[in-house]
């Protein structure tokens, strides 16, 4: 049967209409898709970019330490001093800061050092990078004038810039700072400053880092004249001088766009079906995307201001934050609080526990902070163990009240998947009252505070005074002394002998002093926690154990104690170390008497115990010092291969006055012979004292009764008097007149 001819004349437009708004719907459809693609690109490329920018910044940043110090100043501008230049331009900006390559500028621009993997190397090497880096110095020197222009001095933040550019088809971190002087006022600041430069190239490893981070594709480094591929993201690096691009990274972005156009095309081509249908699914499909589009730019807002193990605000939203706070104090007045929280002795954690209870710990305290604040106020991760608080609408009181709660709330045993650890923290406080305070300097302020409060003993907190920047100041110059006097070996060593009840020597305990060249002696009880703290205990335990074998090797038969720390213990070397030492002085193992802490064996891992048994193995004998004064020592005798046990100094001295003393130093005694242990006494001052050991069943003591410290030539003339000790009456020391010893403090751990 044939179809009417006005039928047909109706359909033929009909089709027309519907292929027409078909194609038109997929065009639309299309275009759309690119469009939806072109923004993620550009998104992700903003992304890429932030995070290189950000990356360069964290670098060159990290150059403020060595940069601004009065140091810096003095080996350069005003006397050049080629070895100073090398150690810290080079050398620590290698080592600490990343830095591969690295390079002095003078005032006039000149090139005057160049360093690169581990050498000096000929300043004309690094022209080309000078040429590049041209802009950046002068930024930076701008910067400097501008700030001086108005009055204002430079700190960490000012003095640094830190950018991307491309050399010979490779991308490179590059830092640069002014060498300035820490002081405001200084002469120092009449010398036109030096530049340091360094450069970092970005590796593979950085790159992948960089794509995981920000959620998109293998990002790929692209050299000058090879093709990029079709619909890649792309960030250029051009050429400083020539302005032409030198070099690119690109990655195949998200197409989201074009995922959602495929997905679409069949419901499309079934529009015939229902035109409302398919327009439900369009915009079913539409919402979906653009859902998906803010979704993934407020996750990529959120990484990019929040700390991704906490979830808390980072140092950007911190920061961001804090000026609020300061622009509301300039408007309406008030007080605001910055808090710096440091865990106590968290690096213990990661140490014996791994990092993975370490970012247990830290979420754990996280949550815990978190519910102890108000709603108004910032809770923030900076980086580490270290968190800080905003405190709006506050006062003095009000704060100390919150960082008391706070110092509660973290304080005591956290049961971890890994273990069981106890937690504390000291907190640092500034209260702002000026409006105008730069964010950094008001987190400054906070940070010394939680110096004093750690200084006070740990679990405390302290509000920030003027003359904390002064103590400040005077730890960072016995820093660097004690960072001198380590590397050029200006540390001094000296035993106090270990006698019998007849005066008879029967062992030395080596304990280690320092001089500052300027500020004189500096008590061991300052300068070994700040050699825990800036990472010089390896190398002054080393310095001391060296020193000590050396000394035996001249005193056959006597036992020569050395306290080693528990750093020392736990680095997988120490084993291997003391092997060499033996060998590079000669002496044999069964002179060095290892004393340690019952903080070595605090978690009782089973690495601690297989060290001490290697080194018992060796012919070295073990020996648990402060007996005592721990919790849980007792377990540790059965489990450990312990030969000897001191009895601490704080039994001893209360022999005479408190009769729990002498109870308990018996209870000491019967508990070694019970297990075969040797004993000593330490810190015995008094005949009454040695009497009372005597009694006991104490038969070695060591102590001002006998000697004090001596240089190791007065144990030389010790033992050349047959090793026999009198008991020291008054104005009868005369090892100790002729060693000019210092006051004891506590010994080298």
């Amino acid at each position: 049967m044939k179809r009417p001819s006005s039928e047909l004349k109706l359909l033929a437009p009909m089709a027309l209409i519907v292929i027409v708004a078909v194609c038109a719907l997929v065009g639309s459809l299309w275009v759309w898709a690119e469009q939806a693609d072109s923004m993620s690109r550009t998104r992700e490329e903003r992304l890429v970019r932030l995070g290189l920018n950000q990356m360069a910044d964290d670098h060159s940043m990290l150059m403020t330490p060595i940069t601004i110090w009065d140091k810096a100043v003095e080996s350069t501008a005003v006397k050049y001093n080629e070895e100073w230049v090398k150690g810290n331009i080079g050398e620590y900006f290698q080592n600490f800061v990343n830095f591969e390559a690295n390079m002095l500028l003078d005032g006039n621009g000149k090139i005057v050092f160049a360093y690169k993997d581990g050498n000096t190397v000929d300043p004309a090497l690094f022209a080309a990078l000078q040429r590049q880096t041209q802009g950046l110095v002068n930024d930076l020197r701008d910067r400097q004038n501008a700030l001086r222009a108005k009055g204002q001095f430079y700190n960490a933040a000012t003095n640094h810039e830190g950018r991307l550019i491309a050399v010979d088809g490779k991308i490179y971190i590059v830092g640069a700072s002014l060498l300035l002087s820490d002081k405001k006022n200084s002469p120092l600041n009449a010398y036109t400053p030096y530049v340091a430069i360094g450069t970092h190239r970005l590796s593979g490893d950085e790159l992948i880092a960089l794509s995981q981070r920000y959620m998109v594709s293998n990002i790929t480094l692209l050299q000058p004249g090879q093709d990029r591929a079709d619909g890649s993201a792309s960030v250029a690096f051009r050429d400083e001088v020539t302005g032409k691009v030198a070099a690119e990274l690109t990655w195949m972005p998200d197409t989201p766009g074009h995922t959602l156009f495929i997905r679409t095309l069949g419901p499309v081509l079934m529009i015939s079906l229902g035109l409302g249908l398919i327009a439900i699914v369009l915009l079913h499909q539409s919402q979906r995307a653009a859902k998906g589009l803010i979704a993934s730019e407020a996750k990529a807002k959120h990484m990019a201001l929040h700390d991704s193990l906490t979830g808390l605000p980072n140092r950007t939203l911190f920061a961001d934050r804090l000026n609020q706070a300061t622009e509301r104090l300039k408007r309406q007045g008030g007080q605001v609080a910055v808090m710096c929280i440091g865990l106590d002795r968290f690096k213990d954690v990661n140490d014996t526990l791994g990092h993975l209870a370490g970012d247990e710990l830290i979420r754990h305290n996280a949550g815990k902070i978190a519910a102890m604040i108000r709603s108004s106020d910032t809770l923030a991760r900076l980086g580490g163990d270290e968190f800080v608080i905003i405190q709006t609408d506050t006062d003095g009181n009000s704060a100390g009240s919150l960082a008391k709660r706070v110092l509660e709330g973290l304080t005591g045993t956290v049961n971890l998947e890994s273990g069981q650890v106890f937690s504390s923290c000291s907190i640092g406080v500034a209260i702002l009252q000026d409006g105008d305070i730069d964010p950094a300097e008001a987190l400054r302020q906070a940070d010394l505070a939680l110096y004093r409060a750690k200084d006070m003993g740990r679990g405390q907190y302290a509000f920030f005074e003027i003359e904390m920047d002064a103590t400040i100041k005077l730890r960072k110059t016995l820093e660097t002394g004690l960072r001198e006097a380590v590397h050029n070996g200006d540390i001094d060593v000296v035993y106090q002998p270990q006698v019998d009840h007849y005066g008879v020597i029967v062992g030395v305990e080596a304990l280690c002093r320092w001089t500052h060249p300027t500020r004189g002696p500096v008590s061991p009880a300052y300068f070994i926690p700040l050699a825990e703290e800036c990472g010089l205990m390896q190398e002054l335990g080393t310095l001391v154990m060296r020193r000590a074998m050396m000394d035996a090797h001249r005193w056959p038969g006597l036992k020569v104690a050395v306290n080693v720390s528990a750093s020392q213990i736990r680095c997988a070397a120490f084993v291997t170390q003391m092997k060499e030492m033996l060998i590079e002085t000669h002496t044999t193992a069964g002179q060095i008497e290892i004393e340690i802490t019952e903080g070595v064996l605090l978690n009782d891992d089973s690495a601690t115990q297989m060290i001490l048994h290697d080194l018992r193995h060796m012919g070295f004998s073990i020996a648990l010092d402060d007996f005592g004064t721990g919790y849980s020592s007792l377990g540790y005798l059965s489990r450990y291969p312990v030969d000897k046990i001191k009895i601490d100094r704080s039994f001893v001295s209360n022999l005479g006055v408190d009769p729990e003393a002498e109870a308990v130093i018996r209870a000491i005694v019967k508990l070694a012979k019970a297990l075969n242990l040797n004993i000593v006494a330490e810190g015995v001052e008094t005949r009454a004292q040695k009497n009372l050991l005597r009694q006991a069943g104490c038969n070695i003591i060591q102590g001002y009764l006998f000697s004090k410290p001596v240089a190791g030539t007065i144990i030389d003339t010790m033992w050349d008097n047959d090793r026999k000790l009198v008991p020291n009456e008054p104005d009868n020391d005369i090892y100790a007149k002729s060693a000019k010893v210092v006051k004891l403090s506590p010994r080298m751990p």
